[in-house]
């Protein structure tokens, strides 16, 4: 049994947008469940169309999942540094906190800009893999219109990206995020 630190930060950003994101619409989000901390992931995420609930479902059981932070702003203006700062880096803290672990799998958009961070996600994945170095697994899923950069490339040992619009195939999708999970160390 693998121990798997879980997490997620999405936001699609629309950089014509005239408002930024701001935290408090990650923390308070009515379409979508709000800022999710430790065990709220476990909780709050299972039997919903998110990535993360997919994931969850193929992993029940089979792992200790080691939840850290999920929030989903939907789409918006830029990413406030705020924002960015404060979600990032409570799921930074909480995985730094929760070593060792075997792997890590995390529930993107892809498409995300910070006010610092035209890769987000580059961004988001240099400071995970800053945290449990080299060897160990980092596996992410997209949605399926991405902005694929060479730092997500660079910084993943495996990726699952939504097939298609509406996402009905999100579920299956982090079935292939499990699987690559497994093919990118022995011990899953």
């Amino acid at each position: 049994m693998a121990r798997i630190a879980v997490g997620g930060l999405q936001h699609e950003t629309n950089c014509f947008a005239p408002e930024h994101t701001d935290f408090n619409y990650f923390a308070s989000i009515g379409d979508r469940p709000p800022l999710a901390r430790g065990e709220e992931v476990l909780r709050n995420l299972p039997n919903r169309a998110f990535g993360m609930s997919g994931f969850l479902a193929n992993m029940a059981g089979r792992h200790e999942l080691v939840p850290l932070v999920w929030s989903s702003g939907a789409a918006g203006g830029y990413v406030t540094i705020d924002a960015f700062e404060r979600i990032a880096g409570e799921l930074i803290g909480r995985l730094s906190v929760a070593l060792p672990v075997d792997a890590v799998y995390l529930d993107l958009h892809g498409a995300m800009c910070s006010v610092d961070f035209e890769d987000g996600e580059g961004e988001l994945l240099r400071r995970v893999r800053a945290v449990v170095g080299p060897q160990v697994p980092v596996v992410i899923s997209l949605d399926y219109h991405t902005n694929l950069t060479p730092a997500m490339a660079v910084l993943t040992d495996g990726m699952a990206v939504y097939y298609t619009y509406p996402h009905v195939g999100i579920l299956s999708s982090k079935a292939v995020a499990r699987r690559r999970a497994r093919f990118a160390s022995c011990r899953f």
